[in-house]
């Protein structure tokens, strides 16, 4: 006991030690975290947890992760803190948000559920829960667009790309001045506006800063242009003349500033007369007049996190009061990132509308009185991670978009967008109808109905043939090999997504020389043989077969069962073939490609011959039409 109570002694002090080291560090990092410094705040709650288990740390870190877009880490930690005994039901809505942007939507859902059991009145979660269902429905125009890193990216953070002068301008915090300093949110360098010239095709360049007093000693951007390139409307943090002005909780919040170009110089910096040092106001976007500005704001009054806003020009520097887009654009989460394509189509990014994970990009179009509903714009616009700050010139075919999808889940990146040709394509295999196996060499004939202009295409030995179709268009499509009936399909592409593949089967059957082709639904009326205009119905099938195969010749045999004479019968069946022959012929094929043959009863195909006993369905199988092919003709 003598030998071990000293151990003791030493253990518990040392235990007290680093309780005590534990505790100073974790004070560290909530006063990183009270100042925003989110970053290094991640690194004193490491440490801390390293030496004791504080909740409240783990807590917090995982916000960090989350709040410096560290969506893989964030979600290591709210996986623990949300089996704590004082987890909060918003840490199960922060992990169901960070498994969805993981690409985990099935766990997601488990914990958006948990989340609502706490929380049921919650719309947009609900919306966020039932967007997981429609994950596969966003894939599915996929072709739609062509998404691929740009070249205009470093080592850095680059995003919210705008249309200028022949070029681009967009924000990064690649650091072109050198500066030491870097944004405590973040840990990187302040944010600047760069501009790209625009050189030929897809070559831009080499980024430069954007002259002037526009880039200063924090965030400067994103950024939106006059239509005639000479003044700015920009975002920056709240400074003016290097002096910054936070507000009531010591924060430095975002601004719109405007500025004026002079001979490539950006000058004469003035204050948005609706920005205020409590709230934020900023990503602003303008119509073509130069007289409405969009813009992001977390203001009182709007349904939660950052909405979208708009504001009309009154005068030199005046604007009216701000205007909310209304619970159609906004949802209890973050809008952000407008931008307006020639002034009736607006793109942001939502948190809160049915997405893919984390931001997703979304379009409303004006009609003149109103803003529609947002529609997700899809993948591969949208993914699980964030995609955000989407732009695209005045013609809609080329753009650019934000995302942090190419692994680094801290860093921005952008992406070059363009529209691809907006068709569906028809998916086609040729096949022999009873062997199933693909036939190559089928001639394959596609005719659009409207216009009758034609395209053929002869397939390989895999019978596989593709067209691409325009939307809202009638086709039919067919295949033709020696030997075989030419297969037929009707194809229209009404009521199709914009971008859908269209699987078309053609089966080809050969054509086997004097065997008999039973027609179904040939009926006429007791002891006549008028064509009926059911009876037309089938015939006309078979008038579409003769006029697919112009070489082959035919005979149309009539059949009747064994009740009545013989004499009767054959004579009856004979002018029933006639009478359908004539049918045929009046519908433009060649008298001589076809003859008619009554065989009364004469060829059974079952025992219901005279004087024996069968049922109405065994007489039926007796009454019957077919024809067969009697000659191919070279």
């Amino acid at each position: 006991m003598s030998k071990l109570y000293p151990s003791v002694i030493m253990y518990c002090a040392i235990a007290l030690i680093f309780s005590g080291c534990a505790q100073s560090t974790y004070q560290q990092g909530n006063h990183l975290y009270n100042n925003l410094a989110y970053s290094a705040a991640t690194e004193r709650y490491q440490a801390a947890l390293k030496k004791k288990d504080i909740p409240d740390a783990k807590i917090r870190l995982a916000d960090s992760y989350r709040l410096t877009n560290q969506s893989e880490m964030a979600e290591k930690y709210y996986r623990e803190v949300v089996e704590m005994p004082t987890a909060q039901p918003i840490h199960r809505l922060y992990f169901a948000q960070m498994l969805m942007r993981n690409g985990k939507s099935d766990e997601a859902r488990h914990w958006f559920t948990q989340y609502l059991e706490a929380k049921p009145n919650d719309r947009d979660a609900r919306t966020m829960l039932a967007s997981i269902d429609s994950i596969e429905v966003f894939k599915s125009d996929s072709l739609r667009y062509a998404v691929e890193l740009s070249p205009l990216n470093s080592n850095s953070s680059s995003f919210a790309t705008v249309f200028y002068n022949n070029g681009i301008v967009f924000a990064s915090d690649r650091n072109a001045s050198g500066s030491k300093r870097n944004a405590e949110w973040t840990g990187r360098p302040f944010l600047d506006l760069y501009y790209a010239k625009h050189e030929a095709d897809d070559k831009w360049g080499m980024p430069v800063a954007l002259k002037g007093d526009v880039n200063g000693m924090y965030h400067d951007g994103p950024a939106t242009f006059s239509s005639d390139g000479n003044t700015m409307y920009f975002t920056r943090n709240n400074y003016l003349n290097k002096r910054s002005t936070p507000n009531s909780d010591r924060v430095i919040n975002l601004r719109i500033f405007s500025a004026v170009n002079n001979n490539g110089e950006w000058g004469n910096i003035r204050e948005f007369p609706l920005n205020h040092k409590e709230y934020s106001v900023g990503h602003p976007t303008i119509n073509s007049k130069g007289d409405v500005l969009y813009f992001v704001s977390d203001m009182p009054g709007g349904y939660g996190g950052t909405d979208l806003w708009m504001s009309r020009k009154t005068g030199e520097n005046t604007w009216s009061e701000p205007t909310n887009m209304g619970a159609d654009i906004n949802t209890a989460y973050n809008e952000a990132f407008p931008y307006l394509q020639n002034d009736t189509v607006l793109y942001f990014a939502s948190q809160g509308h049915a997405n893919m994970g984390g931001l997703d990009v979304f379009e409303s179009l004006y009609d003149g009185q109103k803003w529609s509903a947002p529609q997700n714009m899809k993948y591969p616009i949208n993914t699980a991670s964030d995609d955000f700050a989407y732009s695209v010139d005045a013609k809609g075919e080329m753009g650019f978009l934000s995302s942090n999808r190419n692994g680094n889940k801290d860093i921005d990146q952008v992406f070059a967008v363009s529209k691809k040709d907006i068709r569906c394509l028809l998916d086609g295999l040729a096949i022999d109808k009873k062997t199933k196996l693909p036939m190559g060499n089928v001639t394959v004939e596609l005719v659009n109905k409207s216009t009758r202009e034609k395209k053929r295409f002869t397939t390989n030995a895999d019978g596989k043939f593709d067209f691409k179709l325009e939307h809202a268009n009638d086709y039919v499509v067919s295949g033709s090999y020696p030997q075989y009936f030419t297969a037929t399909a009707d194809v229209n592409t009404n009521n199709r997504r914009l971008v859908e593949t269209i699987p078309v089967i053609l089966e080809l059957d050969m054509i086997v020389i004097e065997k008999a082709i039973v027609m179904d639904n040939i009926y006429y009326d007791l002891d006549k043989w008028d064509i009926r205009s059911d009876a037309a119905v089938e015939l006309n099938k078979l008038v579409k077969l003769l006029d697919e195969n112009p070489n082959i010749v035919i005979e149309l045999s009539s059949h009747t069962d064994s009740r009545s004479s013989d004499a009767y019968n054959q004579s009856l069946s004979q002018k029933r073939a006639e009478s359908a022959v004539k049918y045929i012929v009046s519908n433009g094929v060649d008298k001589d490609r076809i003859s008619a043959k009554g065989y009364g009863e004469s060829k059974l195909v079952n025992k219901c011959g005279n004087g024996i006993q069968c049922s109405e369905e065994e007489h039926q199988q007796n009454r019957r039409t077919e024809f067969k092919v009697t000659k191919i003709k070279e």
